[in-house]
Protein backbone atom coordinates (compact mmCIF):
# COMPACT_ATOMS: atom_id res chain seq x y z
CA UNK A 1 0.00 0.00 0.00
CA UNK A 2 1.28 3.57 -0.95
CA UNK A 3 1.52 5.69 1.99
CA UNK A 4 -0.95 8.12 2.30
CA UNK A 5 -3.76 6.52 -0.08
CA UNK A 6 -6.57 4.36 1.74
CA UNK A 7 -7.81 0.77 0.27
CA UNK A 8 -11.42 -0.29 1.29
CA UNK A 9 -12.78 -3.77 0.48
CA UNK A 10 -16.23 -3.59 -1.17
CA UNK A 11 -18.99 -6.13 -0.16
CA UNK A 12 -17.29 -7.36 -3.81
CA UNK A 13 -14.39 -7.85 -2.36
CA UNK A 14 -12.83 -5.31 -4.79
CA UNK A 15 -10.27 -3.20 -3.64
CA UNK A 16 -10.97 0.92 -4.14
CA UNK A 17 -8.61 3.50 -3.76
CA UNK A 18 -9.80 6.26 -2.09
CA UNK A 19 -9.08 10.25 -1.66
CA UNK A 20 -7.37 11.12 1.21
CA UNK A 21 -9.51 14.34 2.87
CA UNK A 22 -7.32 16.60 4.32
CA UNK A 23 -7.30 20.01 5.86
CA UNK A 24 -5.06 23.31 6.18
CA UNK A 25 -5.08 26.29 8.26
CA UNK A 26 -3.70 29.38 6.79
CA UNK A 27 -3.10 31.22 10.33
CA UNK A 28 -2.71 34.84 10.61
CA UNK A 29 -1.60 37.65 12.94
CA UNK A 30 -1.01 40.81 13.39
CA UNK A 31 2.32 42.29 14.08
CA UNK A 32 3.63 45.95 14.24
CA UNK A 33 0.23 46.89 12.09
CA UNK A 34 0.91 44.02 9.12
CA UNK A 35 -1.03 40.36 8.76
CA UNK A 36 1.49 38.31 8.95
CA UNK A 37 0.89 34.44 7.81
CA UNK A 38 2.48 31.20 9.73
CA UNK A 39 4.76 29.16 7.41
CA UNK A 40 6.60 26.22 8.98
CA UNK A 41 9.69 23.98 6.95
CA UNK A 42 7.79 20.51 5.95
CA UNK A 43 10.14 18.08 7.75
CA UNK A 44 9.53 14.14 6.81
CA UNK A 45 12.73 12.90 5.11
CA UNK A 46 11.91 9.40 6.18
CA UNK A 47 8.22 8.97 4.22
CA UNK A 48 8.49 12.23 2.17
CA UNK A 49 11.89 12.98 1.12
CA UNK A 50 10.95 15.00 -2.01
CA UNK A 51 9.18 17.55 -0.31
CA UNK A 52 11.10 18.02 3.06
CA UNK A 53 12.45 21.50 3.14
CA UNK A 54 9.76 22.96 1.44
CA UNK A 55 7.43 25.33 2.60
CA UNK A 56 4.39 24.42 3.98
CA UNK A 57 1.23 25.78 6.07
CA UNK A 58 0.19 23.39 8.46
CA UNK A 59 -2.43 20.50 7.63
CA UNK A 60 -3.40 17.08 7.94
CA UNK A 61 -5.30 14.17 7.46
CA UNK A 62 -9.12 13.81 8.47
CA UNK A 63 -9.78 10.83 10.56
CA UNK A 64 -12.78 8.63 10.08
CA UNK A 65 -15.84 10.35 11.18
CA UNK A 66 -13.92 13.58 12.48
CA UNK A 67 -15.27 16.67 12.57
CA UNK A 68 -13.60 19.13 9.79
CA UNK A 69 -13.01 21.68 12.52
CA UNK A 70 -11.93 19.13 15.46
CA UNK A 71 -9.33 18.14 12.46
CA UNK A 72 -8.20 21.20 11.94
CA UNK A 73 -7.40 22.28 15.42
CA UNK A 74 -5.67 18.81 15.93
CA UNK A 75 -3.40 19.57 12.78
CA UNK A 76 -2.49 22.70 14.16
CA UNK A 77 -1.74 22.15 17.76
CA UNK A 78 -0.24 18.81 16.70
CA UNK A 79 2.39 20.61 14.14
CA UNK A 80 2.80 23.90 15.94
CA UNK A 81 1.81 24.17 19.37
CA UNK A 82 -1.15 26.47 18.72
CA UNK A 83 -4.51 26.55 19.88
CA UNK A 84 -6.77 28.07 17.32
CA UNK A 85 -8.96 30.75 18.84
CA UNK A 86 -11.29 31.35 15.72
CA UNK A 87 -11.73 29.72 12.47
CA UNK A 88 -12.90 31.97 8.74
CA UNK A 89 -15.41 31.43 7.76
CA UNK A 90 -17.88 30.33 10.64
CA UNK A 91 -20.07 28.78 8.49
CA UNK A 92 -22.17 25.56 9.33
CA UNK A 93 -24.96 24.13 9.88
CA UNK A 94 -26.61 22.05 12.89
CA UNK A 95 -25.50 18.48 12.93
CA UNK A 96 -28.63 16.33 11.80
CA UNK A 97 -28.85 12.88 12.41
CA UNK A 98 -31.88 10.50 11.49
CA UNK A 99 -30.60 6.77 11.74
CA UNK A 100 -26.80 7.71 13.67
CA UNK A 101 -25.54 8.95 10.28
CA UNK A 102 -24.37 12.92 11.69
CA UNK A 103 -24.08 14.76 9.25
CA UNK A 104 -23.71 18.71 8.70
CA UNK A 105 -22.91 20.91 5.44
CA UNK A 106 -20.04 23.29 5.87
CA UNK A 107 -18.00 25.89 4.31
CA UNK A 108 -14.31 26.33 3.99
CA UNK A 109 -12.34 29.03 2.69
CA UNK A 110 -11.48 27.24 -0.31
CA UNK A 111 -10.89 23.63 -1.25
CA UNK A 112 -7.96 22.04 -3.16
CA UNK A 113 -7.69 18.56 -5.43
CA UNK A 114 -4.33 16.79 -5.90
CA UNK A 115 -5.00 15.68 -9.51
CA UNK A 116 -1.64 13.21 -9.72
CA UNK A 117 0.40 11.72 -7.40
CA UNK A 118 -1.44 11.07 -4.11
CA UNK A 119 -4.63 11.20 -4.10
CA UNK A 120 -5.93 14.14 -2.00
CA UNK A 121 -8.90 16.79 -1.37
CA UNK A 122 -8.46 19.37 1.16
CA UNK A 123 -10.58 21.84 2.83
CA UNK A 124 -8.50 25.30 3.77
CA UNK A 125 -10.02 27.76 6.46
CA UNK A 126 -8.14 30.88 7.64
CA UNK A 127 -7.07 30.78 11.21
CA UNK A 128 -5.97 32.95 14.42
CA UNK A 129 -4.20 31.17 17.21
CA UNK A 130 -2.45 31.34 20.35
CA UNK A 131 0.15 30.35 22.47
CA UNK A 132 3.69 29.83 21.57
CA UNK A 133 5.14 27.72 18.47
CA UNK A 134 6.63 24.77 19.16
CA UNK A 135 7.49 22.59 15.69
CA UNK A 136 6.29 19.11 16.29
CA UNK A 137 10.12 17.29 15.37
CA UNK A 138 8.16 14.09 13.41
CA UNK A 139 7.13 16.40 10.49
CA UNK A 140 8.03 20.30 11.02
CA UNK A 141 12.03 21.37 10.68
CA UNK A 142 11.05 25.13 11.45
CA UNK A 143 8.19 27.53 12.21
CA UNK A 144 8.25 31.38 10.85
CA UNK A 145 5.99 34.25 10.24
CA UNK A 146 5.87 35.86 7.27
CA UNK A 147 4.42 39.38 6.33
CA UNK A 148 2.00 38.98 3.19
CA UNK A 149 4.55 41.15 1.23
CA UNK A 150 7.01 38.34 1.94
CA UNK A 151 4.83 35.34 1.23
CA UNK A 152 4.07 36.53 -1.74
CA UNK A 153 7.74 37.50 -2.96
CA UNK A 154 8.39 33.57 -1.86
CA UNK A 155 5.76 32.01 -4.18
CA UNK A 156 6.98 34.28 -7.03
CA UNK A 157 10.68 34.01 -6.85
CA UNK A 158 10.71 30.91 -5.79
CA UNK A 159 7.65 28.45 -6.18
CA UNK A 160 9.66 25.55 -6.38
CA UNK A 161 10.66 25.87 -2.51
CA UNK A 162 6.88 25.37 -1.70
CA UNK A 163 4.92 22.26 -0.63
CA UNK A 164 2.82 22.00 -4.33
CA UNK A 165 -0.32 20.78 -2.57
CA UNK A 166 -0.47 23.98 -0.95
CA UNK A 167 0.70 26.01 -3.38
CA UNK A 168 -2.62 27.07 -5.10
CA UNK A 169 -4.23 27.92 -1.80
CA UNK A 170 -1.48 30.15 -1.18
CA UNK A 171 -1.65 31.83 -4.32
CA UNK A 172 -5.52 31.93 -3.96
CA UNK A 173 -5.31 33.43 -0.33
CA UNK A 174 -2.81 36.55 -1.12
CA UNK A 175 -5.21 37.07 -4.41
CA UNK A 176 -8.15 37.79 -2.44
CA UNK A 177 -5.82 40.28 0.01
CA UNK A 178 -6.09 44.18 -0.33
CA UNK A 179 -2.04 44.39 0.85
Amino acid sequence: MVSGEHIMLTQATETQWFTVPTVSAIIERQHQGRTQVLVQVRWKPDKDPVYSGAFEIPAGGIDQYENVYDALQREVFEETGLRVTAIRPDVKTAVHSQHGDDVFAFVPFCCHQQLSGKARIGFVFICTAEGSTTPAPSEVKEIMWLDRAELKRLLEQTPERIFTFQRPVLEFYLAQCSD
